[in-house]
């Protein structure tokens, strides 16, 4: 390497590392509200020898000669803590303590489902009111969202079990709760003398199962629901005639509440115009709700209007750590091609040896990428309803023994399909393009040599693992990781990052093959680098985007999707997809330009796309 490329690998370093150090000030700087709240991350054991790991946001003037009301908030599956940091650091702005969890089997916890069926939850409000002095036992909310919706209605189950046939030691721990986002079931059971929120987005999936249709409005549509009128009775009994429960031009009205918080049988329902259930934890509509709610049934210690909102800024600083560390892989790997035991694999990548000749060549390349681009986004839904048949030896489940993570192996059947899909359209492409002009399959540097795959492998491990002590100084130090909602790059305990290795090859084998046609088959003489970037970026993403941008148009146009309810998972998948595919294609050509290897890159960035893509998944219960 030139001196002048290693100056400029040095400051675009130096950029990196700057932009690292900018998130990492950032975001702790949002999560403290400048200061006026401290992140402490603390662990508890509960009865059973499991080990609950939660982040407490806790205001600087909170004393036991001053205590503050707090919110125990529960996140969904396969989230972890730092997944409700945005919700958490407006609700402590405003004066509140709020503890968030990382689930049983979840982030740092204890891998035990079975022994809390709240896996913790339950367990941390125990916590939060017979231990801590600067709290006000006597103003304490929950809240959680999907799954974490789920805990709070089994927390309020067990206490109005515990009232009905206890009442002599029945204790009254929380005064507000709020469910959000869950599969419904019906709340006949919860505690009584507790102000209770319900919330669903009103194209959530969610908004739509266990309730009961009701022609003529959308399925999201909680105000027509029966059972949400329901929900408001029990709280204040005859508000909804017999007769009104059936009637969908009687509506509950959204936002209102019914009932008294004063009397403590205040009830109030959500139903948030701009959340889909992968969206909900960044809904600017549900976290004013959140804010609204506690406000007024807890009362905010410093009352700041629900609008006003500035997770957005902290949402921002910690998206930009995520693609620093994304971006700090390709001046690392350069700078490392200089020590000698890796510079062997420094071979310039020479001239395309060959373009596109005529119009019928450019015809047969813009169909073929077109049908590469469109075919594994358009089919993401029915193949990973595969993956049940796949990784379940019962064809029931979508885990196994080694494959622990469903929603990994969703992305990873997936991700095998399209490598076979896109390998077949390789082979075509060069067949019917490259051959015809005197280009080899030797050409596109496929074969590699046994020390060279050595080197490739621990250059792929080490760049890994320096790129990532940028995230342990951000844990460790500032408590802080990088992420774009549960797209995140943090640390992970030793026997999850076991559990995540497993699925490596996978995602190298994709992205090798990616590499192959877009360093080898889509390299064009008389075309400048920039451009071919652009075009091979595009051929990564546009199907992608045009999925997407049609799912999402038809789902907030209609109130459903297309086709089954848990297609959301899917489309979900693919807006993450964006993002990798975007940074995959950069990275990959930028290490390729270096070493001629399609490999190399692959395993560096297929490594690193795993640990991001593996971060915060819970084990199955």
């Amino acid at each position: 390497m030139s001196t002048a490329s290693t100056k400029k690998s040095l400051i675009a370093l130096l950029v990196c590392l700057l932009l690292c150090l900018t998130s990492i000030v950032g975001t702790r700087y949002m999560m403290t509200d400048g200061g006026k709240v401290e992140v402490n991350d603390l662990k508890i054991a509960i009865d059973t020898g499991d080990i609950v790991r939660f982040l407490e946001y806790r205001p600087v003037n909170a004393t036991a000669e001053s205590p503050v009301p707090a919110v125990v908030y529960s996140p969904g599956n396969d989230s972890t803590a730092e997944s409700a940091r945005l919700v958490a650091s407006e609700l402590a702005r405003r004066g509140f303590a709020v503890y968030v969890l990382d689930l049983l089997s979840a982030g740092h916890s204890s891998e035990s489902t079975g022994a809390s069926p709240t896996y913790g939850f339950a367990e941390l409000i125990d916590y939060v009111y017979y231990n801590l002095p600067y709290i006000d036992s006597s103003r304490i909310g929950i809240a959680g969202y999907s799954k974490g919706g789920g805990n709070v209605v089994r927390v309020m189950t067990d206490y109005g079990e515990e009232q009905r046939n206890s009442p002599e030691t029945y204790e009254k721990k929380v005064s507000a709760a709020l469910i959000l986002a869950p599969p419904y079931s019906p709340l006949d059971d919860l505690a009584t003398g507790i102000n209770l929120g319900f919330g669903a987005g009103l194209y959530d999936p969610y908004s739509r199962l266990g309730f009961k249709d009701v022609p003529g409005y959308w399925p999201g549509d909680l105000s027509v629901k029966t059972e949400m009128k329901e929900v408001v009775n029990l709280g204040v009994p005859g508000t909804f005639s017999e007769e009104d429960l059936l009637d969908p031009n009687v509506k509950v009205e959204i936002g209102h509440v019914y009932g008294s918080y004063e009397e403590n049988n205040g009830r109030v329902i959500y139903n948030p115009e701009d959340s889909t259930h992968g969206s909900g934890m960044i809904s600017s509509a549900f976290i004013r709700d959140t804010v609204t709610f506690f406000s007024d049934t807890l009362g905010a210690p410093n009352p700041i209007d629900p609008s006003n909102q500035n997770y957005q800024i902290l949402m921002a600083f910690s998206a930009l750590g995520l693609l620093a560390v994304l971006a700090l892989t390709v001046p690392v790997a350069l700078l490392l091609l200089q020590v000698p035991v890796f510079a062997g694999l420094r071979r310039p990548a020479q001239a395309p040896v060959t373009g596109l000749q005529s119009k019928k060549d450019w015809a047969i390349f813009i169909v073929a990428s077109l049908i590469g681009g469109f075919v594994p986004p358009i089919m993401a839904p029915v193949i990973i309803q595969q993956t049940s048949k796949i990784f379940s030896l019962t064809g029931q489940g979508t885990t196994g023994s080694v494959f622990v993570y469903g929603v990994s192996n969703n992305v990873v059947v997936w991700m095998m399909f399209s490598s076979l899909f896109l390998l077949a359209m390789f082979l075509l492409f060069h067949n019917l393009i490259h051959k015809k002009n005197g280009v080899k399959l030797s050409d596109y540097h496929l074969k590699v040599s046994l020390p060279d795959i050595g080197r490739i492998l621990l250059l792929g491990v080490v760049v890994v693992v320096l790129c990532h002590s940028v995230v342990w100084f951000a844990d460790f130090f500032f408590k802080v990781d990088f992420r774009l909602v549960d797209l995140a790059v943090s640390v992970m305990k030793w026997s999850h990052l076991k559990a995540s290795l497993v699925y490596v090859p996978f995602f190298i084998l994709y992205w090798c093959i990616n590499s192959l046609i877009m360093n080898g088959c889509n390299r064009f003489k008389g075309m400048s680098e920039g451009l071919n970037l652009f075009l091979c970026v595009l051929c990564n993403v546009l199907g992608i985007i045009v999925v997407v941008v049609v799912y999402y148009t038809i789902l907030y146009t209609t109130g459903v999707g297309i086709g089954a309810f848990s297609n959301w998972k899917a489309y979900m998948m693919l807006c993450y997809m964006i993002l990798s595919a975007t940074a995959g294609t950069i990275i990959n050509r930028k290490v390729y330009n270096a070493t001629s290897s399609i490999y190399l890159g692959p395993v560096i960035f297929g490594t690193l796309i795993t640990l991001i893509n593996t971060a915060v998944y819970t084990l199955p219960a």
